[in-house]
Protein backbone atom coordinates (compact mmCIF):
# COMPACT_ATOMS: atom_id res chain seq x y z
CA UNK A 1 0.00 0.00 0.00
CA UNK A 2 3.16 2.16 0.76
CA UNK A 3 3.88 3.05 -2.90
CA UNK A 4 6.01 5.91 -3.94
CA UNK A 5 3.60 6.18 -6.83
CA UNK A 6 -0.14 5.83 -6.62
CA UNK A 7 -3.20 6.35 -8.53
CA UNK A 8 -5.20 9.37 -8.29
CA UNK A 9 -7.80 8.59 -10.92
CA UNK A 10 -9.15 5.75 -12.43
CA UNK A 11 -11.95 5.71 -15.42
CA UNK A 12 -13.22 2.71 -16.86
CA UNK A 13 -15.61 0.05 -17.94
CA UNK A 14 -16.47 -3.23 -18.91
CA UNK A 15 -19.56 -4.86 -21.58
CA UNK A 16 -21.37 -7.62 -20.66
CA UNK A 17 -23.35 -8.66 -23.31
CA UNK A 18 -25.68 -11.18 -21.46
CA UNK A 19 -27.42 -7.75 -20.57
CA UNK A 20 -29.64 -7.90 -17.27
CA UNK A 21 -27.71 -6.00 -14.99
CA UNK A 22 -29.70 -3.16 -12.24
CA UNK A 23 -30.23 0.37 -14.39
CA UNK A 24 -28.05 2.77 -12.61
CA UNK A 25 -28.59 6.24 -14.09
CA UNK A 26 -27.69 9.72 -13.52
CA UNK A 27 -29.76 10.82 -16.43
CA UNK A 28 -29.95 10.23 -20.15
CA UNK A 29 -27.98 12.96 -22.99
CA UNK A 30 -30.04 12.65 -25.88
CA UNK A 31 -29.21 14.72 -28.74
CA UNK A 32 -31.30 15.75 -31.50
CA UNK A 33 -30.82 16.92 -35.56
CA UNK A 34 -32.35 20.06 -36.94
CA UNK A 35 -35.95 18.25 -37.85
CA UNK A 36 -36.55 17.69 -33.43
CA UNK A 37 -35.50 13.64 -34.05
CA UNK A 38 -33.58 12.47 -31.73
CA UNK A 39 -30.20 10.64 -33.04
CA UNK A 40 -28.35 9.97 -30.38
CA UNK A 41 -28.74 8.64 -26.18
CA UNK A 42 -26.41 7.81 -23.97
CA UNK A 43 -26.67 6.85 -20.18
CA UNK A 44 -25.39 9.42 -17.76
CA UNK A 45 -23.16 7.92 -14.63
CA UNK A 46 -25.13 8.13 -11.52
CA UNK A 47 -22.94 10.58 -9.01
CA UNK A 48 -22.29 8.70 -5.57
CA UNK A 49 -21.08 10.49 -2.18
CA UNK A 50 -18.86 9.35 0.46
CA UNK A 51 -17.99 11.42 3.54
CA UNK A 52 -15.99 13.88 3.85
CA UNK A 53 -17.63 15.22 0.04
CA UNK A 54 -15.69 12.77 -1.84
CA UNK A 55 -17.35 10.99 -4.80
CA UNK A 56 -17.29 8.85 -8.02
CA UNK A 57 -18.88 8.43 -10.98
CA UNK A 58 -20.70 4.88 -11.27
CA UNK A 59 -23.07 4.06 -14.47
CA UNK A 60 -25.07 0.88 -15.74
CA UNK A 61 -27.28 1.05 -18.76
CA UNK A 62 -28.03 -2.73 -18.45
CA UNK A 63 -25.06 -3.91 -20.37
CA UNK A 64 -21.86 -1.40 -19.80
CA UNK A 65 -20.62 -1.17 -16.06
CA UNK A 66 -18.77 2.70 -15.95
CA UNK A 67 -16.53 3.53 -12.86
CA UNK A 68 -14.71 7.05 -13.04
CA UNK A 69 -13.03 8.92 -10.19
CA UNK A 70 -10.30 8.94 -7.49
CA UNK A 71 -11.47 6.22 -6.13
CA UNK A 72 -8.57 5.74 -3.48
CA UNK A 73 -9.78 9.30 -2.05
CA UNK A 74 -13.34 8.08 -1.74
CA UNK A 75 -14.54 8.28 1.79
CA UNK A 76 -11.28 9.76 3.03
CA UNK A 77 -9.97 13.61 3.96
CA UNK A 78 -7.54 14.27 1.22
CA UNK A 79 -5.55 12.63 -1.37
CA UNK A 80 -2.25 13.33 0.06
CA UNK A 81 -1.29 9.73 -0.35
CA UNK A 82 -3.23 6.98 -2.32
CA UNK A 83 -3.34 3.13 -2.70
CA UNK A 84 -0.79 1.76 -5.74
CA UNK A 85 -2.65 -0.12 -8.91
CA UNK A 86 -3.49 -3.36 -7.14
CA UNK A 87 -5.27 -1.70 -4.16
CA UNK A 88 -6.58 0.54 -6.27
CA UNK A 89 -8.61 -2.37 -8.44
CA UNK A 90 -9.26 -3.41 -5.15
CA UNK A 91 -11.33 -0.34 -3.92
CA UNK A 92 -13.13 0.02 -7.09
CA UNK A 93 -14.29 -4.28 -7.15
CA UNK A 94 -15.46 -3.31 -3.80
CA UNK A 95 -17.34 -0.57 -4.31
CA UNK A 96 -19.22 -2.26 -7.12
CA UNK A 97 -19.99 -5.47 -5.08
CA UNK A 98 -21.74 -2.89 -2.65
CA UNK A 99 -23.79 -1.92 -4.66
CA UNK A 100 -24.91 -5.10 -6.65
CA UNK A 101 -22.74 -4.89 -9.98
CA UNK A 102 -20.47 -7.12 -11.52
CA UNK A 103 -16.43 -7.14 -10.78
CA UNK A 104 -13.67 -5.57 -13.38
CA UNK A 105 -12.51 -8.34 -14.96
CA UNK A 106 -9.17 -9.43 -16.60
CA UNK A 107 -9.98 -10.29 -20.46
CA UNK A 108 -10.04 -13.81 -21.30
CA UNK A 109 -9.03 -16.04 -23.92
CA UNK A 110 -7.43 -14.47 -27.39
CA UNK A 111 -8.41 -11.88 -29.24
CA UNK A 112 -10.28 -12.89 -32.58
CA UNK A 113 -11.03 -15.91 -31.21
CA UNK A 114 -15.00 -17.38 -30.61
CA UNK A 115 -14.01 -18.04 -26.73
CA UNK A 116 -12.88 -14.22 -26.63
CA UNK A 117 -14.66 -12.53 -23.99
CA UNK A 118 -13.26 -8.38 -23.50
CA UNK A 119 -12.83 -7.56 -19.79
CA UNK A 120 -12.72 -4.35 -17.99
CA UNK A 121 -11.25 -1.23 -20.28
CA UNK A 122 -9.09 1.89 -18.83
CA UNK A 123 -9.46 4.93 -20.42
CA UNK A 124 -7.92 7.71 -18.21
CA UNK A 125 -5.61 6.92 -15.59
CA UNK A 126 -3.47 9.46 -13.32
CA UNK A 127 -0.17 8.55 -12.02
CA UNK A 128 1.40 10.64 -8.84
CA UNK A 129 3.87 11.15 -6.95
CA UNK A 130 5.14 13.67 -3.99
CA UNK A 131 8.44 14.86 -3.91
CA UNK A 132 10.00 16.79 -0.97
CA UNK A 133 11.51 19.73 -1.94
CA UNK A 134 12.26 20.52 1.91
CA UNK A 135 10.91 23.90 1.76
CA UNK A 136 7.52 25.65 -0.06
CA UNK A 137 9.74 28.36 -1.43
CA UNK A 138 12.60 25.91 -2.76
CA UNK A 139 8.81 24.39 -4.22
CA UNK A 140 7.60 27.63 -5.91
CA UNK A 141 11.66 27.82 -7.17
CA UNK A 142 10.60 24.03 -9.38
CA UNK A 143 7.39 25.49 -10.27
CA UNK A 144 9.39 28.59 -11.89
CA UNK A 145 12.05 26.84 -13.83
CA UNK A 146 9.55 24.49 -15.15
CA UNK A 147 7.29 26.96 -16.46
CA UNK A 148 9.94 28.26 -18.06
CA UNK A 149 11.04 24.68 -19.98
CA UNK A 150 8.81 22.91 -22.54
CA UNK A 151 8.42 19.75 -23.77
CA UNK A 152 7.90 18.97 -27.36
CA UNK A 153 4.55 18.29 -29.17
CA UNK A 154 2.96 19.33 -25.85
CA UNK A 155 1.24 22.09 -24.49
CA UNK A 156 2.21 24.15 -22.27
CA UNK A 157 0.03 26.40 -19.20
CA UNK A 158 0.99 28.14 -15.62
CA UNK A 159 -0.44 29.31 -12.75
CA UNK A 160 1.96 31.59 -11.07
CA UNK A 161 4.36 29.96 -9.07
CA UNK A 162 2.11 27.18 -7.66
CA UNK A 163 1.53 25.18 -11.25
CA UNK A 164 2.90 24.07 -14.16
CA UNK A 165 1.26 21.65 -16.99
CA UNK A 166 2.29 20.59 -19.71
CA UNK A 167 -0.21 18.46 -22.30
CA UNK A 168 -1.02 16.84 -25.64
CA UNK A 169 -4.02 14.42 -26.96
CA UNK A 170 -2.15 11.39 -25.13
CA UNK A 171 -1.10 12.47 -21.64
CA UNK A 172 -1.08 15.58 -19.47
CA UNK A 173 2.13 15.98 -17.04
CA UNK A 174 1.33 18.52 -13.91
CA UNK A 175 3.09 19.48 -11.35
CA UNK A 176 2.18 21.75 -8.40
CA UNK A 177 2.23 22.57 -4.58
CA UNK A 178 0.47 20.24 -3.09
CA UNK A 179 0.17 22.29 0.12
CA UNK A 180 -1.47 25.21 -1.46
CA UNK A 181 -3.73 22.61 -3.59
CA UNK A 182 -4.99 21.34 -0.13
CA UNK A 183 -6.03 25.11 1.10
CA UNK A 184 -7.90 25.76 -1.87
CA UNK A 185 -9.92 22.73 -1.29
CA UNK A 186 -11.06 23.58 2.06
CA UNK A 187 -8.12 21.93 3.85
CA UNK A 188 -7.88 23.24 7.88
CA UNK A 189 -4.45 24.96 8.28
CA UNK A 190 -4.02 22.83 11.75
CA UNK A 191 -4.91 19.54 10.03
CA UNK A 192 -1.75 17.27 10.05
CA UNK A 193 -1.81 16.65 6.28
CA UNK A 194 -1.55 19.76 5.58
CA UNK A 195 1.33 20.91 7.85
CA UNK A 196 3.66 17.95 6.99
CA UNK A 197 2.71 19.13 3.05
CA UNK A 198 3.85 22.95 3.99
CA UNK A 199 6.74 21.24 5.83
CA UNK A 200 8.19 19.05 3.63
CA UNK A 201 7.44 21.73 0.60
CA UNK A 202 5.72 18.37 -1.42
CA UNK A 203 6.00 19.17 -4.68
CA UNK A 204 3.32 17.15 -6.10
CA UNK A 205 3.75 15.88 -9.94
CA UNK A 206 0.79 14.05 -11.83
CA UNK A 207 0.79 12.10 -15.15
CA UNK A 208 -2.39 11.84 -16.58
CA UNK A 209 -2.66 8.84 -19.30
CA UNK A 210 -5.14 9.59 -21.56
CA UNK A 211 -7.40 7.38 -23.72
CA UNK A 212 -5.33 7.74 -27.18
CA UNK A 213 -2.07 6.65 -25.08
CA UNK A 214 -3.76 4.03 -23.30
CA UNK A 215 -5.05 2.34 -26.23
CA UNK A 216 -1.25 2.78 -28.46
CA UNK A 217 0.73 1.48 -25.61
CA UNK A 218 -1.68 -1.23 -24.95
CA UNK A 219 -2.43 -0.78 -21.24
CA UNK A 220 -6.08 0.16 -21.04
CA UNK A 221 -7.13 -3.63 -20.37
CA UNK A 222 -7.19 -4.56 -17.32
CA UNK A 223 -4.72 -7.20 -17.22
CA UNK A 224 -2.08 -5.27 -19.11
CA UNK A 225 -1.32 -2.16 -16.17
CA UNK A 226 0.80 -3.35 -13.62
CA UNK A 227 2.50 -1.06 -10.89
CA UNK A 228 6.05 -2.24 -12.21
CA UNK A 229 4.79 -0.41 -15.99
CA UNK A 230 3.15 2.54 -14.31
CA UNK A 231 6.28 3.34 -12.33
CA UNK A 232 8.57 2.80 -15.19
CA UNK A 233 6.82 4.89 -17.69
CA UNK A 234 6.28 7.56 -14.60
CA UNK A 235 9.83 8.02 -14.42
CA UNK A 236 10.66 8.26 -17.83
CA UNK A 237 7.96 10.69 -18.56
CA UNK A 238 9.27 12.70 -15.73
CA UNK A 239 12.74 13.20 -16.90
CA UNK A 240 12.00 17.04 -16.70
CA UNK A 241 12.86 16.72 -13.08
CA UNK A 242 16.22 15.40 -13.44
CA UNK A 243 19.91 17.01 -13.72
CA UNK A 244 18.38 20.38 -14.36
CA UNK A 245 21.15 22.90 -14.36
CA UNK A 246 21.00 26.79 -15.72
CA UNK A 247 24.81 26.82 -15.46
CA UNK A 248 24.99 24.67 -18.61
CA UNK A 249 23.73 27.46 -20.91
CA UNK A 250 27.41 27.12 -22.99
CA UNK A 251 26.68 23.72 -23.77
CA UNK A 252 22.62 24.34 -24.64
CA UNK A 253 24.17 27.39 -27.11
CA UNK A 254 26.46 25.08 -28.87
CA UNK A 255 23.99 22.28 -29.47
CA UNK A 256 21.61 24.75 -31.01
CA UNK A 257 21.27 25.75 -34.89
CA UNK A 258 23.72 28.32 -35.56
CA UNK A 259 21.37 31.32 -37.04
CA UNK A 260 19.33 30.34 -33.33
CA UNK A 261 22.14 30.54 -30.96
CA UNK A 262 21.43 34.71 -30.62
CA UNK A 263 18.48 34.57 -29.55
CA UNK A 264 18.87 32.06 -26.91
CA UNK A 265 22.00 33.97 -26.16
CA UNK A 266 19.39 37.05 -25.84
CA UNK A 267 16.77 34.47 -23.76
CA UNK A 268 18.88 33.56 -21.20
CA UNK A 269 20.24 36.64 -20.65
CA UNK A 270 17.03 38.43 -19.95
CA UNK A 271 15.52 40.03 -22.94
CA UNK A 272 12.63 40.48 -23.99
CA UNK A 273 13.05 38.68 -27.22
CA UNK A 274 9.61 39.91 -28.55
CA UNK A 275 11.04 43.46 -29.04
CA UNK A 276 13.58 42.17 -31.20
CA UNK A 277 12.25 40.28 -33.73
CA UNK A 278 8.90 40.55 -36.25
CA UNK A 279 6.48 38.52 -35.31
CA UNK A 280 6.80 35.57 -37.73
CA UNK A 281 10.64 35.33 -37.38
CA UNK A 282 9.67 35.69 -33.30
CA UNK A 283 7.00 32.34 -34.01
CA UNK A 284 9.58 30.49 -36.20
CA UNK A 285 12.67 30.94 -33.50
CA UNK A 286 10.46 30.06 -30.93
CA UNK A 287 9.38 26.85 -32.60
CA UNK A 288 13.18 25.95 -33.46
CA UNK A 289 14.54 26.66 -29.97
CA UNK A 290 10.99 25.05 -28.21
CA UNK A 291 12.53 21.65 -29.84
CA UNK A 292 15.87 22.42 -27.75
CA UNK A 293 13.93 22.86 -24.13
CA UNK A 294 14.17 26.88 -24.81
CA UNK A 295 10.82 28.69 -24.55
CA UNK A 296 11.22 32.10 -25.67
CA UNK A 297 7.87 32.82 -25.08
CA UNK A 298 8.01 32.69 -21.48
CA UNK A 299 10.33 35.64 -19.79
CA UNK A 300 13.48 34.02 -18.94
CA UNK A 301 14.02 35.20 -14.08
CA UNK A 302 17.51 35.35 -14.44
CA UNK A 303 17.52 36.26 -10.44
CA UNK A 304 17.10 32.58 -9.30
CA UNK A 305 19.70 30.67 -7.90
CA UNK A 306 21.26 27.03 -9.47
CA UNK A 307 17.93 25.09 -9.55
CA UNK A 308 20.49 22.10 -10.17
CA UNK A 309 20.52 21.47 -6.52
CA UNK A 310 17.52 21.98 -5.59
CA UNK A 311 16.22 18.67 -7.87
CA UNK A 312 19.03 17.02 -6.90
CA UNK A 313 17.34 17.30 -3.84
CA UNK A 314 13.97 15.97 -4.79
CA UNK A 315 13.06 12.65 -2.95
CA UNK A 316 10.18 10.43 -3.65
CA UNK A 317 8.09 10.40 -0.64
CA UNK A 318 5.86 7.77 0.84
CA UNK A 319 2.75 7.76 3.46
CA UNK A 320 3.98 8.50 6.59
CA UNK A 321 3.34 5.84 9.14
CA UNK A 322 0.53 7.71 10.89
CA UNK A 323 -1.35 8.41 7.78
CA UNK A 324 -4.39 7.09 7.32
CA UNK A 325 -4.94 4.84 3.98
CA UNK A 326 -7.64 2.83 4.65
CA UNK A 327 -10.96 4.25 2.78
CA UNK A 328 -13.71 3.05 5.27
CA UNK A 329 -17.39 3.71 4.61
CA UNK A 330 -20.78 2.57 6.04
CA UNK A 331 -22.86 3.10 3.05
CA UNK A 332 -22.69 4.66 -0.55
CA UNK A 333 -24.81 7.43 -0.79
CA UNK A 334 -26.50 8.29 -4.84
CA UNK A 335 -26.81 12.20 -5.29
CA UNK A 336 -27.37 12.22 -8.60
Amino acid sequence: MNNEIFIDWVTASQLHSQGGLPILSGGVLVQYDGQGVPRYERNQSASFEGSYESRIRIGCDGFRVSVSGNVGRFSRKNNLYNFGWEDTKKAINRILTDIGLPIFTASEGFEGSTTFRRGAVVSRLDVTCNYATGSENIARAAITYLASKSLSRMKKGHSGSDSVWFANTRHMLKAYIKASEMLAHGCDKEDPSYLYALEQGLLRVELELKKRFLSDEKMNDWADITQEKLENLFHESTSLLKGIDTNSDIFTIDDLPSKSRIYASAWLAGQDIRTLLPERTFYRQAKILREHGIDITEKRNVKQFPVKVRFLDLKPTVAPEWYQQENKYTDLRLVA
